[in-house]
């Protein structure tokens, strides 16, 4: 592909490390299905061809890692021009599993009512299987602000991802496992883990809720998707009060069935 600013931030156990690569239309790659070869940098398998300037240097304050045991959180502030291209480059054996966006407000001096509602760009998930490295990328189209906030975990050597994710007009897709979509409904009993842990919360209304997701998430129902994970994400935080609590309740459903799996991935989507 083509660009004029590559950023990449990449990932160790440690720290963020980034490349600045700025050019005349300079070509970048991800090389998905090859082996790291000792010349090649130490972004790959990001890989840059034609004349280019390169800076290397640490990342900002604003820049948030933070290491649990098998699991990371990633969080950062970006502010860059359009023809841009952001990668996010995970250590090995971790792929991501939760992801997050948070626009910044526009500053409201002679706006008129036309603000563009156009995305500002693109999102991949692209996966390496031979060396086990994944990578988030923006390709960005416009001048954009925006916060960004991922959860990645690590998984065994089989069980990592061989190809490319789809391209995602909403992140859901990218949020929630597919296999978790066999569930037929979410029943009472699915819930009782919540019900315990969040006294007086309105299970029925949650039920209602979660099975509506899933029923749009089987038809890839963008629209209807988005408003209910932000009206289920809403709920659990007012009735949990706090991230600990919403945290509890996620590892308390991360083993068991298909369900609870599902289950899983929204809590922690609200608690993130």
């Amino acid at each position: 592909m083509i660009t004029k600013l590559l950023v990449l931030q990449h990932i160790d156990q440690k720290r963020v490390d980034v490349a600045q690569i700025s050019g005349n239309n300079f070509q970048w790659t991800f090389h998905a299905h090859r082996s790291r070869m000792p010349d090649d940098p130490v972004f790959f398998p990001f890989h840059v061809n034609g004349k280019h300037d390169l800076c290397e240097r640490e990342s900002g304050d604003e820049t948030i890692l933070v290491m649990k045991e098998n699991e990371l959180i990633f969080c950062d502030d970006y502010g860059v021009p359009g023809d841009t291209v952001i990668g996010i480059l995970f250590p090995k054996g971790y792929v991501p599993d939760i992801i997050k966006f948070k626009d910044k407000p526009y500053i409201p001096i002679n706006a008129g009512g036309l603000v563009s509602t156009r995305p500002p760009g693109h999102l991949q998930v692209l996966y390496n299987f031979q060396e086990k490295r994944s990578a988030i990328v923006f390709n960005i189209t416009d001048s954009i602000v925006f916060g960004f906030k991922c959860m990645a975990r690590k998984v065994d050597d089989e069980l990592f991802p061989h190809n490319e994710s789809l391209h995602a007009d909403h992140l859901f897709d990218v949020n929630i496992s597919k296999d978790f979509l066999n569930v037929d409904a979410i029943q009472n009993e699915d819930l009782k883990i919540i019900n315990q842990t969040l006294a007086q919360t309105d299970i029925e209304q949650i039920k209602t809720d979660m099975n509506a997701l899933l029923v749009a998430l089987k038809a890839n129902n963008a629209i209807s998707v988005k408003s209910l994970l932000g009206k289920i994400t809403n709920y659990l935080n007012t009735a949990a009060g706090t991230t600990s609590a919403l945290v509890t309740i996620a590892d308390s459903y991360k083993s068991g069935n298909s369900a609870f799996n599902f289950i899983h991935q929204i809590v922690e989507y609200a608690a993130l």
